[in-house]
């Protein structure tokens, strides 16, 4: 019975003579895969990231359009006074309007909730009731 035992044992380390080499190939494919999902993670942070900064500066050009319309149509109708405020759901904005002569400066700063920026200089002509010029500048705080 103990001879048994002796050859099975023998049969069996016999077999098992592969030298090592399953330890290191999974340490290197649980690498591999590893490295592959941390990769596709942090792509999925940068790509959500990017989203929402291209939404917050999508809310600021939408909000820019609405309160510009606004002052536009009040500047066409020659009104002598223009809102100077808007509160709107996602933000406000501010409206400050200085005479050069004939023509007039309008500064706009729309600002979210989140605290990014939007701010533009406008020059209009009175007389002949069009823009001269647009300057902006964008502030997106993180």
């Amino acid at each position: 019975m103990n001879s048994n035992w002796g050859q099975s044992v023998q049969a069996g380390l016999r077999s098992k003579q592969n030298k090592g080499y399953i330890f290191p190939v999974t340490l290197i494919i649980s690498v591999i895969v590893s490295s592959f999902l941390l990769h596709q993670i942090e792509n999925y942070r940068l790509e959500k990231m990017f989203y929402h900064e291209s939404d917050q500066q999508f809310e600021l050009e939408i909000m820019m359009k609405f309160v510009w319309d606004k002052v536009e149509e009040q500047l066409k109708e020659e009104r002598e006074e223009i809102i100077s405020s808007f509160e709107m759901p996602r933000g406000e904005a501010a409206v400050t309007v200085k005479e050069l002569g004939t023509e007039r400066e309008i500064v706009i700063v729309c600002t979210t909730r989140m605290a990014r920026e939007y701010k533009a200089t406008i020059l209009y002509d009175m007389e002949e009731k069009k823009v001269l010029g647009w300057y902006e500048t964008i502030k997106l705080i993180t």
